[in-house]
């Protein structure tokens, strides 16, 4: 399989920006809702609704500018600083996320002792952030030469 076209390194990053930004709509509301936030592994952060509504809407603006830089990667909106270098570090947190899913897996598995089970949702997000990881990676590398910074910039 060639990702060498524009059109689909394109295409990949923009289904990376929406991934990216469901994220973020997905963890503004996980920010008003303590019951919510529990049940996705919040813990004591869900005990706090004040340090909870904080908490959420940075990690939201976090994903935000995460989809603006996919954005930007895709040439759909302007170029932002440091582009290539954002998207390798935006590929590199959601791989470390997704990369939960192995111990989990491990655990489901047997082959790894653990006290408790590991919940769906656990799984559901690591699953989500490899996919975007995945999504994010294979965009750039896509892109890395129509990336360039231009002389002058």
């Amino acid at each position: 399989m060639r990702f060498q076209t524009p059109i689909r390194s394109k295409q990949l990053l923009l289904a990376a920006a929406i991934l990216s930004f469901a994220i973020a709509l997905f963890q503004a509301v996980l920010s008003f809702s303590p019951s919510l936030s529990r049940f996705f592994g919040a813990g004591e952060l869900a005990a706090n609704p004040l340090l909870l509504l904080v908490a959420g809407l940075a990690a939201t603006m976090v994903f935000a500018v995460f989809g603006l830089y996919a954005l930007a990667g895709a040439s759909t909106i302007r170029r932002l600083p440091l582009l290539r270098t954002g998207l390798v570090a935006i590929v590199v947190i959601y791989a470390l996320r997704g990369l939960f899913l192995l111990p989990d897996l491990l655990v489901m598995a047997g082959v790894l002792p653990s006290p408790e089970p590991v919940p769906s949702q656990a799984l559901l997000s690591s699953l989500v952030a490899l996919a975007a990881g995945v999504l994010y990676l294979l965009g750039t590398v896509a892109s890395w030469k129509r990336l360039q910074p231009h002389a002058g910039a």
